[in-house]
């Protein structure tokens, strides 16, 4: 796992004369411009929204909104993810097809990887490489929420391995995505891991 930084500001700055400000109070990039929703090259949508959620997990104290199907993303992913105070959060997991980089907007995850567990604070951001050295697990032990904003490179085939349940998942397509009427299905697939792998 690859650590960074301790910047709560995730806005692009720029200095005039002795003042630093975003670009947007520069005017700069214009809070109101056209979302261009029909049909033009640029894809816009808010992530700081609170519905809809695309996975909600009581169980496990969570719920997870996917950025790349409302925006047609081919080669990136992107998702909010949000642990409940108290949240067990997900299983440690590898993907073998896909890096992973996650940026705590708020509250104070923890987060797991084979050398132990570390709290993480809003701005700090996370960085997991393909296979067994970017195992990882994010949870929540504390009394405030927490949200992550996960960005990864989209490649499928994928492969998750969850080694201590013993189980990998295989993916042709992204499992999530619906697919257009005649279009190819792809592989999703369960398979149980080996002894001693």
């Amino acid at each position: 796992m690859w650590r960074y930084g301790r910047s709560v500001s995730f806005l692009p700055t720029t200095s005039f004369g002795r003042h630093s400000h975003t670009l947007a109070q520069t005017g700069m990039i214009f809070p109101q411009a056209p979302d261009n929703r029909d049909g033009g090259a640029m894809r816009r949508l808010n992530f700081l929204e609170d519905e809809p959620w695309d996975e909600v997990n009581d169980d496990l104290r969570m719920r997870r909104r996917w950025f790349g199907h409302p925006l047609e993303t081919d080669m990136l992913g992107a998702s909010l993810t949000e642990l409940l105070p108290g949240s067990s959060g997900d299983r440690l997991h590898m993907h073998y097809g896909l890096e992973e980089m996650f940026f705590v907007l708020s509250g104070a995850p923890t987060v797991r990887t084979p050398e132990g567990e570390e709290q993480l604070a809003p701005g700090e951001v996370v960085y997991f490489p393909e296979g067994p050295d970017g195992l990882h697990a994010f949870s929540n032990p504390t009394d405030e929420p927490a949200r992550i904003l996960g960005i990864s490179s989209k490649r499928f085939p994928d492969v998750v391995a969850y080694p201590e349940q013993r189980v990998a998942w295989v993916a042709t397509r992204h499992p999530e995505r619906r697919v257009s009427e005649g279009g190819d299905e792809g592989i999703i697939a369960r398979f149980d891991l080996p002894p001693g792998e």
